[in-house]
């Protein structure tokens, strides 16, 4: 990779990064992704790395962390906003999710990075996004007609039900666990 000194082609050079490292983070955890394995997966030295990310990998992990919440919230926390009816939107807000992490054969880096010493320095800002996300789900819930305190439940079981179905899918090695939980999901949401 071509090193230029600008400061736009060092943030583009930086954002070119971002997929190679996301695997790594994705595949190994925070904790295991060790600088050699970051480093091999961009094809840079670790030297050149640290170029493009001083902060090492706190600061990537900064990085794709902002972008994961950024794909996220387009993906399916955006479909709840809008005139189409509110259980239209919940619907809708699954099927973002379901695309998000490839219909359960992907992973949500946000929460790969809310586990292990990641989790411990970007723990409180993944909480307050999720804390936003659930009010945002909870409102919506209330738009069909629950009470405030049933649509909050309503929303956490919600966000219980596809990161749980998410994780036993990826400890199973079988996605198929996800889709079904899907289809269940979608089945008790608001008509």
């Amino acid at each position: 990779m071509a090193e230029n000194a600008s400061p736009g082609n060092h943030r583009s050079a930086r954002t070119d990064l971002l997929p190679a490292l996301a695997d790594v983070f994705q595949n190994m955890g925070y904790d295991g992704a060790t600088l050699s394995l970051l480093a091999a997966a961009t094809g840079l030295s670790r030297a050149s790395l640290y170029h493009h990310f001083p902060g090492g990998k706190a600061e990537m992990a900064a990085a794709l962390l902002r972008d994961a919440v950024v794909e996220l919230e387009q993906s399916a926390f955006s479909r709840l906003a809008g005139t189409l009816p509110a259980d239209e939107r919940l619907a809708a807000f699954v099927d973002g999710f379901s695309d998000y992490v490839h219909e359960g054969e992907g992973r949500c880096l946000i929460a790969v990075l809310a586990t292990g010493s990641a989790g411990a320095v970007h723990g409180t800002t993944i909480a307050g996004q999720f804390a936003e996300w659930s009010h945002r789900l909870a409102a919506t819930f209330e738009e069909c007609g629950y009470k405030p305190k049933r649509a909050g439940r309503a929303a956490t079981d919600l966000l219980t039900g596809l990161y749980g179905a998410l994780q036993l899918a990826t400890l199973l090695k079988d996605p198929s666990v996800f889709r079904a939980q899907l289809k269940r999901l979608k089945k008790r949401l608001p008509a």
